[in-house]
């Protein structure tokens, strides 16, 4: 990797970037407040100088209150240092943090042109490099949001209102005399997405008056958004799901329920031993809810788990719905939720770049030695490459965009959702207006669920993907080099103690990575129980995670990982049962109490830079992680 091009991105563990960049941030100051004295310069000053030393007794409490937050903050964790392999966070982007602080000075609500007419437009200019970036063509609609749990809600709220829109378009030929569609009920639901929308716009393009299509629009007794998910259930005796993978975010949970469809609506597809989704257990899934007269909202891909990092085969997803659509089957809403693993797709666009040499060299002993890669197979890159034939996706700038939060997105393939996901808010624009206006309309605030965000996360996002590009000669560049690492750490855990001769523990890693995420769990070698087995890697956690409960500093902390639990509750047992096997627990020890894994994300750009300067961080790393478990071995 160019890591001389990649040195000006991010400020460097130790501030390398520091004394440049605060320059930079001097200067957006000076820019800002200039800006605010040649606005009308001939106008009063207000705040006069008697009254500026009137407050110095203000300005003494602030200066002091300000050092105490200072020094509060000295508490946080060292998210930019190679050190820190916990969580879903890492450097932030120079001109990400560039563009927030200086649009956030400006404080624009982004949801009109009235309230932010800058930022409004570079929110749209960044969302057509995302949606671009995720393989989205023209006609495309996308924006941001403060996260995946927004991103991903407006996704089903469009999808369920998607899914009944035959029904409404029969109800609006009928009221607007048009010819009729043919079919019964159970018929027009069978309908693809893009049919349903193409037939319900035709309505508008017929009848030539926008203002009678929306009137009937909002009429129809099936207008789910109107007359609620619960009505549209009893005039049908049909009941709505949603279909998600085991490794599903909780926020669906969260979706369904608000949706008013209710959490028992939430069907969960069994996931592989890699924690992809098993498509032969969606298509039974797909096949049972026809046979019991329920409407799929939608099917969710996760592109990037939560926990494991992998990506479902999006790409025997949509084979899967062309196959029931050919074969007059019921259709379904696609939604990917990347909201951690969107930005992967740069490893594939223009083309894919692959992931490099299977090797890498590691620090073990004193020693460098050249070790092999366990890299993701190809199904990954299958998987990204036809992202863009899904309904909508999420994806989060905030995470492997290396942006601030908040700033999530959402981008549907269609801008034909826009007309019905349209809110009345007269304040900050015009009464709707047919199709087509619609459809080529700047406005945000109309048509989301949000009534208020920043428009410094727009200039963020806009500034870092304007100059790091989102394919391969850029941001591609920097996920690759992440995915490498975390195939680095498993070689390491895995194989560690046969380097270095050691014996009495040995790490278990859950899955080969996915992305850039390990689970894993150290094993003593001396038999015991699953509830020993997870209090001994609970108190290894409680090392490596800053825990207040140990009274220790920050700076006192050498190296950082998060855990998560493999829980009975979420996952079957047959996708679990190859990882329990290595472990040495039963099925039966599995189902009573599930399994405590510790957990580390590998975001940060600088291992590889630093191994070039002779600092093996990761080596580090496991040799800690397996020094705290042969002490807590001891103890057992």
């Amino acid at each position: 990797m160019d890591h001389g091009r990649m040195a000006g991105w991010f400020a460097g563990p130790k501030a390398e970037n520091g004394e440049w960049f605060g320059n930079i941030v001097s200067n957006i100051l000076v820019d800002y407040y200039a800006w605010r004295k040649n606005y009308f310069p001939e106008d009063t000053v207000i705040v006069r100088s008697k009254e500026r030393r009137g407050a110095e007794s203000f300005r003494d409490d602030f200066e002091d209150k300000l050092m105490e937050l200072l020094s509060r903050l000295k508490a946080d964790y060292p998210f930019q240092s190679p050190r820190y392999a916990a969580h879903m966070v890492a450097e932030q982007a120079l001109p990400a943090i560039a563009g927030y602080f200086a649009a956030m000075l400006y404080n624009t609500n982004n949801v009109s042109n009235d309230a932010a007419p800058v930022t409004v437009k570079l929110e749209l200019e960044a969302c057509r490099l995302i949606s671009h970036m995720l393989g989205y063509g023209e006609g495309n609609w996308s924006h941001l949001t403060s996260g995946g749990t927004i991103a991903n809600l407006e996704a089903l709220w469009v999808a369920r209102t998607v899914k009944y829109l035959p029904l409404v378009t029969r109800d609006m030929r009928d009221h607007l005399s048009l010819p009729t569609i043919e079919g019964s009920t159970e018929s027009l639901l069978l309908a693809s997405p893009m049919k349903a929308l193409d037939d319900f716009v035709a309505c508008f393009e017929e009848i030539g008056d926008s203002g009678r299509a929306i009137a009937a629009y909002l009429g129809s007794p099936h207008n789910v958004a109107v007359v609620g998910a619960g009505a549209i259930e009893r005039q049908l005796g049909r009941h709505p799901i949603l279909i998600v993978p085991e490794t599903a975010h909780y926020c669906f949970d969260k979706a369904i329920d608000l949706l008013g469809i209710g959490r028992a609506s939430l069907r969960k597809v069994p996931v592989d031993s890699n924690f992809r989704m098993r498509v032969d257990a969606l298509e039974q899934q797909l096949c049972e809810a026809d046979t019991r007269n329920e409407d799929v909202i939608a099917v969710v891909a996760v592109v990037g788990t939560t926990e494991e990092g992998g990506v479902d085969p999006v790409d025997q997803i949509l084979e899967l719905r062309d196959n029931r659509e050919a074969s007059g089957k019921s259709s379904f809403w696609i939604h990917a939720d990347a909201a951690y693993g969107g930005y992967l797709r740069t490893l594939t666009t223009p083309t894919r770049m692959g992931l490099g040499h299977p090797t890498s060299m590691v620090k073990v002993g004193g020693q460098i030695r050249e070790i092999s890669l366990s890299l993701p197979e190809r199904g990954a890159c299958n998987a990204l490459e036809r992202l863009g034939e899904c309904d909508s996706i999420t994806i989060d700038p905030h995470k492997l965009g290396y942006v601030p939060y908040p700033a999530g997105a959402i981008a549907f393939k269609t801008n034909l959702v826009k007309p019905i996901a349209r809110q009345s808010a007269p304040y900050i624009e015009e009464a709707p207006g047919g199709v087509d206006a619609e459809c080529g309309s700047e406005a945000i605030g109309v048509y989301i669920l949000e009534g208020s965000k920043p428009g410094a996360a727009a200039a963020a996002v806009w500034l870092s993907h304007t100059l790091i590009p989102l394919d391969t000669s850029g941001h591609g560049k920097l996920v690759q080099q992440t995915v490498r690492n975390a195939c680095e750490l498993q070689a390491l855990l895995e194989n560690y103690p046969e380097w270095t001769g050691l014996d009495g523990v040995s790490a278990v890693c859950l899955c080969p990575p996915g992305s850039n995420i390990v689970c894993y769990a150290f094993r003593p070698a001396v038999a015991t129980t699953l509830s020993e087995l997870n209090d001994f890697n609970r108190r290894i956690y409680e090392k490596f995670s800053g825990s207040e409960s140990l009274n220790r500093r920050v700076y006192d902390q050498q190296f950082f990982v998060s855990r998560t639990t493999l829980s009975p509750r979420q996952y079957r047992i047959e996708g679990v049962a190859p990882f329990l096997a290595r472990l040495g627990v039963s099925p039966e020890e599995f189902e009573q109490q599930g399994v405590f894994l510790l957990r580390s994300v590998l975001m940060n750009p600088w291992y590889d830079a630093a191994k070039q300067k002779g600092k093996y961080y990761l080596s580090e790393l496991v040799g800690k992680l397996f020094e705290e478990a042969h002490q807590q071995a001891t103890s057992l």
